[in-house]
């Protein structure tokens, strides 16, 4: 099983190959939606790709599957370069396959 280091929050997880970085979190009380002030918390999505409040980087990026289609497409009307890294990527888009590290936009906690 693969092991997912969540690097901001200092965790590893092992999970299913095939789960979704979203998924992994949540299920491991590991905060993925902590800008806006809580909103992106309530405005969220529910892991159905349309929101991108829960962007993370994955390292590396082989380690989950290929951009989705749409992925691809909220990338081509991204404002942000740093969107367009291959490591940047939706947490309920990407499916972990191997080890990876993970850093969300939380803050470290210290």
């Amino acid at each position: 099983m693969p092991k997912v280091t969540f690097v901001n929050e200092g965790r590893t997880v092992e999970v299913e190959a095939g789960t979704s970085v979203r998924y992994a979190a949540l299920e491991n009380d590991i905060p993925l939606y902590c800008m806006w002030f809580g909103l992106s918390k309530l405005a969220n999505c529910h892991g159905n790709g349309l929101c991108w409040t829960d962007r993370v980087r994955v390292s590396p990026a082989s380690a989950v599957n290929p951009r989705t289609p749409l992925e691809k497409t909220m990338n081509q009307i991204g404002t942000f370069p740093k969107n367009r890294s291959p490591q940047t990527r939706l947490g309920c888009q990407a499916l972990v396959y191997e080890d990876c590290e993970v850093y969300t936009r939380c803050k470290p906690k210290r």
